[in-house]
């Protein structure tokens, strides 16, 4: 043991010292191959070292190492180290580990790191420990940045039982609360999540109007076909391509009618050109004819769409 703890120290040394980058590389990794016997030294390099360089690394290879041993200086590092970037490195290191005794500091970390990175990397870390209680509690906290964060770390777990909390989020006073909070629906719901989507296509922003949409081409289904269906009419162009595309993600004939008007009709060329695609994913062989005159009479991209939709799903050759 002795002796590979004489070898962290000097590598140490090299990492902190050397003005040769790959020199500073081939230790990093070296300590990182030495493992469990390397904690204790990398974690003194990781609070005490002079130079953030030496400091960042070292957050760096605790993380690969993976050791439980390195979450305690982990934590104190991300959230007492001047430095940013040793900060959202440590916090890496400890999204890394995935233990869940450095949840406490990584909420610490969210709410008060004056740097947007290190929340970012704290959120992360938080989703992937899969600390789905502290997310839950902070869908409340008064930042409506956290407040986002954690409507994506629990939609990123995939975590059904938080639906009736984030729910109340698409009423947030906060736009980009309100835009995660729909596209929650699409990652972890059902039918279930309808009820709150209608409430964000009624919303102000065209933002989370598109969102709510995106998430209805993921739920599918009849329902979610009739909700989108009336948004080919959007007043904001942003809306009615999301429309136009959820429609093909969720499949349902019942579009096709709308879809081969918009094709067919005086919208964008790109929109035009997507309901062609859409009128491709829904397969329904009632489209061929409309396809086969965009095909000769639309503008170019509408074209385009409108020949792969053809040869592609229907095996029709133009």
């Amino acid at each position: 043991m002795k002796p590979s703890m004489d070898e962290a120290s000097r590598l140490i040394q090299k990492l902190g010292s050397s003005d040769d980058y790959f020199e500073r590389q081939k230790a990093a990794w070296a300590l990182v191959n030495l493992g469990e016997q390397a904690v204790e030294d990398v974690s003194a390099a990781l609070e005490k070292g002079e130079f953030s360089d030496l400091r960042y690394k070292s957050a760096w290879i605790l993380g690969k190492i993976g050791s439980p041993k390195a979450v305690e200086p982990l934590c104190r590092s991300m959230l007492n180290d001047p430095d940013h970037v040793v900060r959202e490195w440590s916090a890496a290191a400890l999204e890394a580990i995935k233990n869940r005794d450095a949840v406490h500091a990584l909420v610490l970390a969210l709410k008060r790191d004056t740097s947007k990175d290190v929340r970012l990397r704290a959120a992360v870390a938080l989703r992937s420990i899969g600390a789905t209680e502290a997310l839950r509690d902070l869908l409340n906290y008064s930042d409506p940045e956290i407040r986002g964060m954690a409507v994506t770390g629990l939609a990123k777990i995939g975590h059904r039982e938080s639906l009736p909390q984030v729910a109340r989020l698409i009423k947030d006073d906060d736009i980009e609360v309100r835009r995660r909070a729909a596209a929650f629906m699409g990652e972890v719901a059902g039918d279930e999540a309808l009820s709150p989507l209608a409430i964000a296509l009624e919303d102000e922003e065209s933002t989370v109007r598109s969102e709510a949409l995106k998430s209805l081409g993921k739920i599918r289904g009849e329902k979610a076909c009739d909700m989108a269906l009336p948004f080919l009419n959007d007043r904001d162009w942003q809306v009615r391509y999301t429309a136009v595309t959820s429609l093909g993600e969720i499949g349902h004939n019942k579009a096709l009618s709308a879809l081969v008007e918009v094709m067919l009709g005086e919208d964008d060329e790109e929109i035009r050109a997507w309901a062609a695609w859409s009128l491709g994913e829904i397969g329904d062989e009632r489209a061929i004819e409309p396809l086969k005159r965009a095909y000769k009479t639309a503008p170019t991209e509408v074209m385009k769409k409108a020949r792969d939709s053809l040869k592609e799903i229907f095996g029709v050759e133009v």
